[in-house]
């Protein structure tokens, strides 16, 4: 008994102690120094009333009071972070890339993949919390998206990004493309024909072994200019797998998971000589919505097997020496575990955990679902450390707590924002909430 008290104690010292790392700010003057436009300060965050009426699994029309407080938390920070990408979508229909807290700057840098991530993210929590204002604004998100997209010369029923791959990797993004307008809790026809157009541009991307082409080359002649490198086969095949199948809910095929069959043949084996990290997520995403749909024991298999080893990478016992790495994951380099301080780079595993776990209660595996629910319980709580709420922005000057509030940092030691830490946590906490009706 005095050992769990003495855990609880000790995890609440490290939810108090994580922003004490990052300063406040200074209001500027009349002047007007700063290098942030007036017209970018978002109004301030929505307050949360435990009797406001929420939409959850399915549309179930839930309240706070009706929560346990683990599940209570996870609802409040899952509003709070769309809040945040909300607020800091434009006019126009772009998200702000990130902000430098300490510096009251906008964070340098943009990119496609990462603006298509957060209006995935952004729709996803629209259907999970049943916000008419996310579906709103992440169906501007993905309007403005598709406008750099283009028919496939000569194949009008294909459509892909007018930039090549070594500028924006066209297979990553008709993925994240899919995913954003299946995720729309009712997205419109003429969204879902151009959903469409993306998945069968992707199917064209399908090598006869079971592998997803990385790259623009079409010429099966050239052994070299057909080699996808390493880094590119960890994130997107798995990304654009999922997208295929989660776009069987608006149109169905029997090709998608005939797709889904040649490819885990391909990529289970591939990974058995490239395990790494970034792997797992998107993969194990794609297998678990196969096997939801298909119940094959093939994709349950390879989710159990990609997820059973990313469980012992999480940090899952007290430490006084490091208590706010608790529920994040070491990072894998060389074939190695390797003790560092987690990152926001975690929640992409929590993702895969809360897939995972999905397949373990459809597949009645009482025991990996007890084990996959503790480390995503640990896992959640770590992403939530990390997002910025009223209570740990006090010491930013009031005017700018809501440019902050509902963003995810990079870790306890870097409050840097940036829109991919909030689509990754945001995606884990959707999923999460949305199976608790499962």
């Amino acid at each position: 008994m005095r050992i769990r008290i003495l855990s609880v104690l000790l995890l609440a010292l490290a939810g108090g102690m994580t922003f004490s790392l990052i300063r406040g700010q200074e209001r500027p003057s009349s002047g007007r120094g700063d290098s942030t436009p007036a017209a970018a300060s978002p109004p301030s965050a929505p307050s949360l009333s435990p009797s406001r009426p929420l939409a959850l699994t399915q549309g179930q029309a839930r309240d706070l009071t009706k929560l346990d407080e683990f599940s209570k938390e996870m609802l409040i920070s899952c509003q709070r972070g769309a809040d945040w990408l909300f607020r800091i979508n434009d006019t126009k229909g772009r998200f702000l890339y990130g902000y430098v807290p300490d510096l009251k700057a906008v964070l340098d840098g943009d990119s496609y993949l990462r603006q298509a991530g957060a209006a995935f993210a952004l729709a996803r929590a629209a259907r999970v919390l049943g916000e008419d204002r996310y579906a709103a604004r992440a169906t501007q998100a993905i309007l403005t998206l598709l406008d750099d997209t283009v028919v496939e010369s000569g194949e009008p029923a294909c459509r892909h990004t007018s930039l090549p791959s070594m500028v924006v990797n066209r297979l990553g993004a008709a993925g994240l493309l899919v995913l954003a307008i299946n995720e729309l809790p009712a997205p419109q026809a003429d969204l879902l024909d151009k959903s469409e157009q993306l998945c069968n541009w992707i199917r064209t991307q399908a090598r006869a072994d079971g592998s997803l082409r990385c790259n623009d080359s079409n010429d099966p002649s050239d052994a070299k200019a057909n080699e996808d490198d390493v880094d590119s086969v960890q994130e997107y095949p798995g990304l654009a797998l999922y997208a295929i199948l989660r776009s069987q809910k608006h149109r169905s095929t029997a090709w998608k998971t005939d797709l889904a069959r040649k490819a885990i043949a391909y990529y289970r084996a591939w990974w058995k000589d490239h395990r790494g990290t970034a792997f797992v997520p998107w993969q194990t995403a794609a297998y678990a919505e196969a096997y939801v749909q298909t119940k094959e024991s093939a994709f349950a298999e390879f989710v159990y097997e990609m997820n059973d080893w990313l469980c012992g990478l999480q940090y899952d016992q007290l430490d006084p020496r490091r208590l706010l790495w608790n529920g994040g994951f070491k990072k894998w380099a060389d074939g190695n575990a390797i003790d560092a301080p987690p990152t926001i780079s975690s929640a992409a595993y929590v993702e895969s955990l809360a897939e995972a776990r999905r397949v373990a209660r459809a597949g009645t595996d009482a025991t990996r679902h007890q084990r996959y629910t503790e480390v995503l319980h640990r896992g959640l709580q770590f992403l939530v450390r990390l997002q910025y709420t009223d209570a740990n922005t006090q010491h930013f000057e009031e005017w700018y707590r809501p440019r902050l509030v509902g963003g995810f940092h990079a870790s306890t030691q870097d409050g840097n924002l940036r829109i991919d830490y909030a689509q990754h946590a945001l995606s884990a906490l959707g999923m999460y909430l949305e199976d608790l009706g499962g």
